[in-house]
């Protein structure tokens, strides 16, 4: 059976042979796990048996055979990776041989997995969880679900600089909040609260930072690029990353203007649905000057980071993050969206541009 993870409690009701927990959201899965290996303490199972992911069927060595100290044991497989065929049937048989062991694995997000006899197996036979990330509609309600769980109380400002400040990652936001029941000492939790009390936890990637770009959102995309700063983060990967992007670009713009559709081109080259809807955004105004001119610039700051040129290469990266989200950072108008209200003076340095963004 497949189930979401705030359904998980009314279904251990009884032992299953196999449980998998799958998905990319950290703090669901840490904690649907730990669910069900309570749950199997509460049924006696006291032993536990890690399995790290191998080549080879570690099931055969693990499973069926006795423990020195209890009859039933919980095996532990954990995946890094999407899980291998080889894998699969290696589950597969576990449950077909009915043995008195009961497997918890935990792995990746599922994709083609879903299509091959041992997960459909699996799912008649055990218990299926899928974590996802909490949309941005619905984590306010998360987080305030959360704060009365542990008894705090948080004010409207507060959820909203919470959410900002984590960006969506629940593990941080799941820290702050037990940090804040710690220091709050009973009192309402405002906004001002949670800037003395807490840090900046968020944690993004150079992935992150470019749909941030070519969804248009300077002002989230120049934080991201700040944090990675912080971070001391090495800077050619987001580099590699933006240059990718803008080549993908500048070639579609030239099949655009040469005929061929947007739809057209993302089923050729079988475009994820999510993934489609952040080149659509950065595809509004097709135009292959635009990326060819930023590859040039992105291939100057590369030269700057390896020493062949000489530039400041995060405000270089300030710079063309802006151009990508189609915002000027050296002479732009004063715009009517929010995230375009920049002064029409000339912008210097992430610090500056970030200030002219309002960020």
């Amino acid at each position: 059976m497949k189930i979401y993870p705030e359904q998980l409690s009314q279904h251990l009701q009884k032992l299953l042979p196999v449980y998998l927990v799958a998905g990319d959201e950290p703090l669901q899965k840490i904690e649907c796990a730990d669910q069900i290996r309570e749950f199997c303490k509460q049924q006696g199972i006291l032993e536990r048996q890690i399995i790290e992911e191998s080549a080879a069927n570690p099931l055969t060595d693990q499973a069926g055979t006795l423990s020195l100290f209890a009859e039933t044991r919980l095996l532990e497989w954990r995946f890094d990776k999407p899980i291998k065929k080889i894998h699969g049937e290696a589950i597969q048989e576990f449950i077909n041989n009915q043995l008195q062991d009961i497997l918890l694995i935990t792995a990746p997000k599922l994709s083609n997995e879903k299509r091959l006899a041992w997960y459909k197996t699996l799912e008649k036979q055990g218990l299926v969880v899928e974590v996802w990330p909490i949309p941005v509609e619905r984590l306010a309600g998360w987080l305030n679900n959360r704060a009365k769980k542990i008894g705090v109380t948080l004010q409207g400002d507060a959820v909203a600089t919470l959410i900002e400040r984590c960006e969506g990652n629940l593990l941080s936001a799941h820290q702050d909040l037990q940090m804040l029941s710690l220091l709050a000492q009973d009192q309402p939790i405002t906004s001002e609260n949670i800037r003395q009390y807490v840090g900046e936890n968020a944690r993004y990637t150079f992935y992150e930072l470019s749909d941030a770009c070519l969804l248009g959102q300077a002002p989230r995309a120049l934080r991201m690029l700040a944090s990675l700063q912080a971070e001391g983060t090495y800077p050619l990967p987001i580099i590699n990353q933006l240059m990718r992007e803008c080549q993908l670009l500048a070639d579609w713009s030239e099949q655009i203007q040469a005929g061929s559709s947007l739809a057209e081109i993302m089923q050729s080259q079988r475009v994820w649905p999510k993934r489609q809807k952040v080149l659509q955004a950065a595809m509004r105004s097709p135009n292959p000057k635009k990326w060819y001119a930023l590859l040039q610039r992105l291939t100057f700051i590369d030269k700057s980071v390896k020493g062949q040129a000489e530039g400041d290469v995060w405000q270089e990266l300030a710079q063309v993050i802006c151009l990508i989200a189609n915002v000027n950072p050296m002479r732009v108008k004063p715009a009517s969206k929010p995230d375009s209200q920049i002064s029409s003076s000339s912008v210097s340095g992430l610090q500056d541009i970030k200030k002219a963004l309002g960020v």
